[in-house]
């Protein structure tokens, strides 16, 4: 039998999904399992790499394959994208050491502000080698017993193909170790910080195949022996790809648990290899806008420590916890710009328009006229503001916008973003980060010739949200609002007690 389909697999913040898809497009499985964050500190995050990002992911693969109709020997390539950038140190059996440092973890400002001095290139507080340094000061045994420091589909792909491998766009967002022109580690950088850049896999294209799938890993997913994978990419290029996204002018909003904003400036097909998102003149095809941290974990944070408030306990699930539609339909019942509430989404800090790692979520305006469904459309406003602050410097050249990921099934808040906006949005429900990675396995095997494939075949006829005048002028004043509140507060953030070193 030739091999006709593919297999992505997204393994995410919040949950790992996976699809099998024929060349063509057709989508002939998907499953998916929710899993959660460790905050064990203040400004801390973490998870398990080998239960959450590999045990989850072999759930998905075997709940995949157990779709009637789904032969193993039918898929041609395997790609894998995933959360990034992860601080994953694994031991030469290729198993964790401890739980992985994700990339909205603010433990190591001190060793930030010392690798930006050292090093003399800007870093935010996602950037892998700060953190590295302070597991070298506060957990030295798991990095004396380290073989490989990886991120999550790195980890994944390992256990997989048994062969570690770092793809450009994750190795480029390390934190100033690595050299673009080169696409080689920078051992010199990595000794400035102390760190030893044999820890640092070998850098591949996104589209190379680095490995087959191993018997071990074949008998825990059920996928057949030597199968393909790819390296694969962190979760944003494939969700730009994933949503058609491939053209020049084209916008993204991705409304995942981090929420972005980003342009294509070059047709993706150039470089699809990677780097994705270096400048044009290096190679790139992707810039970046916006980027806020908290967009779905903030409300999912907001559905389960106060949903309840606002349905109505006896509409919440058996769980305690009401769905988002429900929450949805209760915010569409409050007046465009929530009476005068405006809410800022910093719970993990901010990234954009300028970093700040000690800047907090915010309810400003509150009144006793003010319910819990006031406070939850707020926290979707607030979203739509954030976005704007990066979408008004790329206005001119934007062609069209198409918005993705989990939040963006929700009519209200495409309406919202629409409005807030000013621009028509589109919007395909088949697009996801798991199906833009498949499509990169499928082009990288020679399944599809073009990347235009995804826009014209896979995601045909979208659904398009057209913004509403007069919501618009409500939400312009209230945008100014909002930028005034978010450039002012930095001071008195930068008062709340510290929960760093």
């Amino acid at each position: 039998m030739t091999p006709d389909t593919v297999l992505g697999l997204d393994i995410g913040t919040l949950g790992v999904k996976g699809v099998i898809v024929t060349g063509d497009g057709e989508v002939l499985a998907r499953a998916r399992l929710d899993h959660s964050v460790s905050h064990p500190q203040p400004d801390w995050a973490e998870q398990d790499g080998e239960a959450r990002w590999w045990g989850d992911g072999v759930s998905v693969i075997q709940e995949l394959l157990a779709t009637p109709g789904i032969d193993p020997a039918r898929i041609a390539s395997i790609g894998v994208c995933g959360l990034t950038p992860c601080l994953c140190l694994v031991d030469a059996d290729g198993r964790p050491l401890r739980p992985a440092i994700l990339y909205s973890d603010n433990r190591a400002l001190t060793q930030l502000a010392h690798a930006q001095a050292v090093l003399g290139v800007p870093l935010t507080a996602q950037a892998v080698t700060p953190k590295w340094a302070w597991l070298a000061e506060h957990d030295p045994e798991a990095v004396r017993q380290a073989w490989w420091v990886l991120s999550s589909h790195n980890y994944v792909v390992h256990r997989l193909t048994g062969v570690a491998s770092m793809d450009y766009d994750t190795a480029s967002i390390v934190g100033g170790v690595f050299d673009a022109r080169r696409k080689a580690w920078d051992a010199s950088a990595c000794a400035a910080l102390g760190l030893d850049v044999g820890l640092l896999p070998p850098p591949r294209a996104a589209t190379d195949v680095v490995g087959g799938v191993t018997l071990d890993a074949a008998q825990a997913t059920g996928l057949r022996p030597g199968t393909p994978v790819i390296a694969g990419t962190g979760d944003t290029f494939p969700t730009i790809v994933g949503c058609g996204a491939v053209t020049p002018g084209d916008a993204m909003i991705s409304f995942g648990t981090t929420g972005l904003l980003t342009l294509t400036t070059r047709p993706l097909e150039m470089a699809a290899a990677g780097p994705h998102f270096e400048a044009e003149a290096e190679g790139g095809a992707v810039a970046w806008a916006a980027n806020v941290l908290a967009c779905g974990r903030l409300l999912a944070w907001y559905r389960e420590a106060f949903g309840i408030a606002v349905v109505g306990a006896g509409l919440a699930s058996a769980s305690g916890t009401p769905d988002f539609d429900l929450l949805d339909r209760c915010a569409a019942a409050i007046p465009a710009g929530s009476e005068g509430l405006i809410a800022l989404p910093h719970l993990m800090g901010r990234r954009t328009p300028a970093p700040d790692p000690h800047a907090r979520g915010v309810f400003f305006g509150l009144t006793p006229a003010h319910t819990a469904a006031h406070v939850y459309r707020a926290l979707l406003e607030s979203f739509g503001f954030a976005v704007r602050q990066g979408f008004d410097p790329i206005r001119p050249r934007v062609r069209r916008v198409i918005a993705t990921a989990g939040g963006a099934a929700s009519p209200l808040w495409r309406q919202i973003m629409a409005d807030i906006l000013d621009a028509p949005i589109e919007h395909h429900p088949q697009a996801s980060g798991a199906l833009g990675v498949a499509f990169l396995a499928a082009y990288a095997s020679g399944l599809v010739g073009s990347f235009d494939a995804i826009r014209d075949d896979w995601l045909a006829d979208p659904e398009l949200t057209l913004p509403d005048a007069t919501t618009r002028r409500c939400y312009d004043d209230l945008y100014r609002l909002y930028c005034h509140l978010d450039s002012s507060l930095s001071a008195a953030f930068a008062m709340l007690p510290s929960t760093h070193d």
